[in-house]
C-alpha cells in the first residue's frame, strides 16, 4: 500500500496521531522493566497525548446512574430537558437507579421507556436542564477510525478503534450457567457445577442443589430444563424451586446469553473483567476494542470531534465491545421522549383531571 492509499484509507489525521504516538513513546533501558504501567494496560498517557484534547461536551454530556456512585453504569444525557440514554441490561443490574449529576448530588430518575430488541433504557429527570450530547453519524466509519468513550466515576477516557465492518449479531439464546449431573435424583434434577458470575450463582445456587421446578413446572431430566429455558431470552427472569441437603427454597433467576456464561467458564471473566450479561440479539452493531468494563457499558461511543456516532451495548470480550449505530435507535428515542413531552405535559395533565 502506498502513502497516498494509506492516507485515503485512514485518513490524515490518524496517521498523524500514530505518528505523534510513536514518537512520544521513550525507548526502554536495560535497567527499566519491560513490562507495562497499570495505567498503560487500558490508555498510556503517550496515546492520549499524541491525540490531542478531547472536547469537554463530551464529558459533560456522561452521567452515572445506579444505587450509588460507585455502583453505577454511565448514561448519556440524550436532551436539555433531562432525558438520559442506556444500556437495559446493565442498568437494571444497578437498581434502585439514580442519577449522579457532575457536582456529586443525586437525584432521582423517571423510567420512560425500554426497548427489548435494542437493549435500550430511557430515563428521565423532571425539572432538569443539562447539557446534551452532540450526535454524529457513523455511517462512513471505517476500519482502523479512532473512536473513545467516558468510563468510571470520575469519566476516564478510553480510546481504541473500529475493528470490524457493521453487521447483526444473531441471537446464541439464553442460559442458567449450570451443569447438571447424572439424572439419578428422585425428584428434580441434580445440579453438578454452576459458573463464575452466571445467572445461577448470582442467585445462589451451588453444586449439589436439586432443581425441582421451573416457573412452577416440575423437572426431572435435563431436558426439561433446556426447554423450558429455549423458549426464553437473555434478559428474561425465570423462578426457580430447589433443594439443598433436603431444604427446599425459591429464587430468581435473570437468563444471560451464552456468550457470557461460556466466556466466564473458560476463564475470560478471570483474564479481562468480566462480560455482559447480554452479547447478542442486536440488530446492527459497530466492533470496537476499547479497553472497557461491563459497567461502562451504556457510555456514548465518540468520534475525535466530540460526536456521539454509537452507543456501547455490549462487552464481549478482551479485546471486543459492541456498539449501537445511532442510527438505528435515534429516532426511535426521539418518538419516545415526543410521546413523553405530550403524555406529561401541564396541558394533558390539566385535561386528564377535568
Amino acid at each position: 500500500m502506498t502513502f497516498d492509499n494509506c492516507i485515503s484509507y485512514l485518513g490524515l489525521r490518524t496517521l498523524l496521531a500514530l505518528a505523534s504516538l510513536l514518537t512520544a513513546i521513550p525507548a526502554l533501558t536495560a535497567a527499566e522493566p519491560s513490562v507495562l504501567r497499570d495505567d498503560d494496560r487500558t490508555n498510556g498517557s503517550s496515546t492520549l497525548e499524541a491525540l490531542g484534547n478531547i472536547p469537554q461536551g463530551a464529558i459533560a454530556a456522561t452521567i452515572r446512574l445506579g444505587a450509588s456512585r460507585t455502583h453505577a453504569v454511565p448514561g448519556v444525557i440524550v436532551s436539555p430537558d433531562g432525558y438520559i440514554l442506556t444500556a437495559a441490561s446493565e442498568a437494571a443490574q444497578r437498581k434502585p437507579l439514580r442519577a449522579y449529576l457532575t457536582d456529586g448530588t443525586a437525584v432521582d430518575v423517571r423510567e420512560v421507556k425500554e426497548d427489548d430488541a435494542l437493549n435500550l433504557l430511557l430515563l428521565k429527570i423532571e425539572g432538569a436542564s443539562l447539557p446534551p450530547v452532540k450526535w454524529g453519524e457513523s455511517a462512513s466509519f471505517k476500519i482502523g477510525q479512532w473512536v473513545f468513550s467516558m468510563t468510571g466515576p470520575s469519566k476516564e477516557i478510553r480510546m481504541g478503534v473500529m475493528s470490524a465492518r457493521r453487521r447483526a449479531i444473531p441471537d446464541s439464546g439464553a442460559v442458567l450457567g449450570v451443569r447438571f449431573g447424572v439424572d439419578d435424583a428422585e425428584v428434580g434434577v441434580t445440579i453438578e457445577e454452576v459458573a463464575d458470575d452466571s445467572p445461577a450463582d448470582t442467585a445462589g445456587l451451588k453444586a449439589e442443589d436439586v432443581l425441582m421446578a421451573v416457573n412452577g413446572e416440575k423437572v426431572f431430566r435435563n431436558e426439561n430444563v433446556a426447554r423450558i429455558i429455549s423458549a426464553h431470552r437473555p434478559g428474561d427472569i425465570l423462578k426457580l424451586r430447589y433443594s439443598r441437603k433436603g431444604a427446599e427454597s425459591d429464587c430468581e433467576v435473570k437468563l444471560a446469553s451464552k456468550q457470557h456464561v461460556v466466556m466466564n467458564w473458560q476463564g475470560e471473566d478471570f483474564a479481562n473483567h468480566g462480560v455482559s450479561l447480554r452479547t447478542d440479539n442486536f440488530p446492527e452493531v459497530i466492533q470496537h476494542d476499547l479497553p472497557l468494563d461491563p459497567e461502562d457499558i451504556g457510555s456514548a461511543l465518540f468520534d475525535l470531534e466530540g460526536r456521539a456516532v454509537a452507543l456501547n451495548i455490549a462487552r464481549v470480550d478482551r479485546v471486543t465491545n459492541y456498539a449501537l449505530p445511532v442510527e438505528s435507535f435515534l429516532p426511535k428515542m426521539t418518538k419516545w421522549m415526543e410521546e413523553d413531552r405530550k403524555k406529561n405535559s401541564p396541558k394533558t395533565a390539566s385535561a386528564v383531571g377535568e
